[in-house]
């Protein structure tokens, strides 16, 4: 199992705190296909800060949402994030790359706080820099026990798991297969889940920064929760503007004002992360915002972002350019379902056993 690759023909397997996806792609003539495409919700408590709580729940959702897709086994990929995860970019001397691999391991024990019998360790040389003798290099340590819970549960639905990668890194694959930067740009994508927001920046068409932030679109579920004294799904219902109370202009504008605060919460944590790679970074500038993620398309949370950080915000499309086919799948619903799916398309577009 690697933690990079390039091009695939696997399941791209998302399995998130609050939903599951999967999406199969066929490549044919240097484009992309969609083969299948599935998506279901798990219960709040399946699956709590990143760690699988009810694995039986996890398995039989994943073999309906298989039987659903018509996929009936095969080698997928998975993504992984959060404090499991330690990703770091390096500034080493310039070696190749079994020299990297040899040494990595060694870099890695300075950075992470487990104890490196307990993690994968992986590395990717970003770029060289010429008559230097440096390199940039982004490491990624996982906790052993996290990723195999997120193997075991594949292999119980007939899977095996042949890629493990980063939650951002899968998302930035997906954002670079469907969308050109001119060079001279620097993009922040936000991967902006229930639980979680994954921040990844690309400068001069390199990984520049990635962050994890402990924070989601259930942030606002759980304090509608709170203050309308009603059920989870309701508050989800109620988020989304799903309830049909929400006719009530009373409701629905209470909502609304609960949503625009605590959407500036959390946008406030998201600033923090983009100004400290500004800080940091010289003649750094983020030009514009791309967003995916099942909580990307909260109205609330999308003016907060134009609002706070001052730049265009934009919802990314993870099917711009691949090929459906409108006899299969029904275009509409692929289409609201499409901010959903950016890690699992990513993930789909990794190839079995390549490692950079």
């Amino acid at each position: 199992m690697g933690l990079f690759g390039q091009h695939g023909s696997l399941v791209g397997l998302d399995i998130g705190s609050s939903a599951i996806k999967l999406v199969r792609l066929k490549q044919t003539s240097g484009s992309w296909a969609l083969q299948a495409f599935s998506l279901g919700h798990l219960p709040p408590d399946a699956i709590v800060d990143g760690r699988i709580m009810n694995f039986s729940v996890v398995i039989e959702r994943l073999r309906e949402l298989m039987r659903e897709a018509g996929v009936k086994g095969g080698s997928c990929a998975i993504a992984v994030s959060g404090s499991s995860l330690i990703v770091k970019r390096l500034s080493l001397p310039e070696m190749t790359r079994q020299e990297l691999a040899d040494s990595i391991v060694w870099e890695a024990e300075q950075y992470i706080p487990f104890d490196i019998k307990d993690v994968n360790v992986d590395a990717q040389i970003i770029n060289s820099k010429a008559g230097q003798g440096q390199m940039d290099v982004m490491m990624v340590a996982a906790k052993k026990d996290v990723v195999n819970e997120y193997v075991s549960v594949a292999a119980e639905a007939g899977l095996t798991t042949e890629v493990v990668d980063v939650a951002i890194f899968a998302a930035l694959n997906m954002f670079e297969a469907n969308y050109t930067i001119p060079a001279d740009q620097t993009i922040a994508l936000l991967n902006i889940g229930s639980n979680q927001i994954n921040v990844g920046i690309m400068a001069g068409g390199a990984i520049a920064f990635t962050r994890d932030i402990s924070t989601g679109g259930s942030r606002l579920t759980a304090e509608i929760q709170r203050q309308f004294n009603v059920s989870w799904e309701e508050a989800e219902a109620f988020k989304t503007g799903a309830e049909s109370s929400l006719s009530s202009s009373t409701i629905a504008r209470d909502v609304n004002k609960l949503a625009e605060k605590v959407c500036d919460t959390i946008v406030g944590e998201i600033q923090r992360s983009l100004d400290f790679y500004v800080a940091t970074t010289v003649n750094a500038n983020v030009n514009r915002l791309y967003l995916t993620g099942g909580s990307a398309q909260l109205p609330a949370l999308i003016r907060a972002l134009e609002r706070r950080i001052e730049v265009p915000v934009e919802l990314v499309n993870p099917f711009r350019n691949i090929s459906v086919d409108a006899r299969k799948f029904d275009i509409d619903l692929l289409q609201r379902a499409a901010p959903v799916a950016g890690v699992c398309v990513g993930l789909a577009l990794r190839r079995a056993g390549d490692s950079e």
